[in-house]
């Protein structure tokens, strides 16, 4: 089934927003076996919007659209749904009634030109909207299905994933499997997942921040069971090496279920270890606490660092890494401290302790990497790295492998 996104808003072509929704939703649509094989976006103008919904209508079984179902008077979709397909609109008391009621509730006035995402076009099922007042709607037109969704994502992800992939998961083509990698090149996880796979199935890798993310894809009536084979074999391969989440994810899930406490002290990531971790709900039940000492006298107050280690050694050094690590541990009554020390750039490196230089700490096992780019990705990478070496001191104390 050949699937197309449509993103209609002028702001998205002239570079103000950025388009999530359709990343999203392809990523989405993949899980679930469908192919999109095209994505258009269209400014706020009625003609080439009802244009791109033609073209649309005439190569895909498929069409999502998002956006334009605001009030405004160029919020265009119902009416070039109107113009495209030959469906006039017609009003929907019932959407008006719930229109009206959430405005009640929420307490704001409501304009006359609300009236108008009471219209949808004739034959088209309504896709209930509780985060907005915008409702989305589905027509079947021929062979093609179109779907609009609105535009804010916060109420395009919880339409679609309840109202919308219901409907379109039978209809898939393939089946997918998708899991990480975590502390080896992309070329050794290639060859890894290429030996593996063969021609039994097509897989894809994908490279962000140390992370490798694979993915398989199988089709055919065997799809599903050619897909587990595959997969189990590629997670043993890669061993210890392998997640089947984001890191941060990974660890946050072994330290609740292991009932394991943990105190992060961070200095040039700031914060970024404890913002990624705080992020997976349930992380209060192990996370005491997190601070940023940035300054080497907040490592002397806060941790206990000693100062002469500081200056015999330098701020980013494998004893000064050491000793924050064992000092937030200590301080809060953690059972695992966690820490990093480094120089994120662009200034402040020499030629024995270059820019990009990060010593990163799991209680008193330390291991120093020197990350290469801009400041912020030097952050990201510390972080992602320091998680990743918890994950595997976790993995060590519970005997386990995630």
């Amino acid at each position: 089934m050949n699937v197309e996104i449509l993103s209609t808003g002028t702001e998205l072509l002239r570079g103000k927003n950025v388009d999530t929704n359709a990343a999203w939703l392809a990523q989405q649509l993949a899980d679930a076996g469908l192919e999109v094989v095209h994505h258009q976006t269209v400014d706020d103008h009625f003609g080439r919007l009802v244009d791109a919904l033609k073209l649309a209508a005439s190569r895909s079984d498929l069409l999502l659209m998002t956006g334009g179902l605001g009030p405004t008077e160029d919020d265009y979709t119902r009416t070039a749904v109107e113009e495209a397909f030959h469906r006039p609109l017609a009003y929907r008391p019932d959407l008006w009634k719930k229109i009206e009621a959430r405005f009640k509730k929420t307490g704001t006035r409501m304009a006359a030109i609300n009236r108008r995402q009471a219209f949808l076009p004739e034959g088209a099922t309504v896709l209930p909207n509780p985060h907005g007042t915008a409702p989305g709607f589905l027509l079947r037109d021929g062979p093609v299905t179109f779907v609009a969704l609105p535009g804010p994502p916060r109420e395009m992800q919880p339409m679609f994933r309840d109202h919308v992939l219901p409907r379109i998961r039978t209809r898939a083509d393939f089946a997918v499997w998708s899991g990480n990698s975590f502390g080896i090149p992309e070329g050794t996880v290639d060859e890894i997942v290429n030996k593996i796979v063969g021609t039994r199935a097509s897989y894809g890798l994908t490279v962000r921040l140390g992370r490798v993310n694979i993915t398989i894809r199988a089709e055919g009536p065997r799809r599903k069971k050619v897909l587990a084979d595959l997969s189990r074999r590629v997670c043993a391969a890669l061993g210890d090496c392998y997640m089947d989440a984001e890191v941060h994810q990974v660890v946050a899930r072994q330290l609740i279920e292991t009932g394991t406490t943990l105190a992060v002290a961070e200095s040039c990531t700031g914060g970024l270890i404890s913002h990624r971790l705080t992020e997976v709900p349930g992380i209060s039940e192990v996370l005491r606490e997190s601070v940023v000492t940035y300054s080497n006298e907040s490592k002397v107050k806060r941790l206990g660092v000693d100062p002469g280690l500081i200056e015999r050694h330098g701020a980013v050094s494998e004893e000064v890494a050491r000793a924050m690590a064992l000092g937030v541990a200590r301080t809060s009554g953690a059972k695992v401290g966690v820490a990093v020390t480094g120089i994120a750039g662009p200034g402040g490196g020499s030629a024995r302790k270059p820019t990009g230089l990060c010593y990163m700490a799991v209680n008193d096992r330390v291991e120093s990497k020197v990350f290469v780019g801009d400041r912020s990705h030097v952050k990201d990478r510390a972080a992602g790295y320091t998680l990743n070496m918890l994950r595997l001191w976790l993995n060590k104390a519970s005997g386990k492998r995630r």
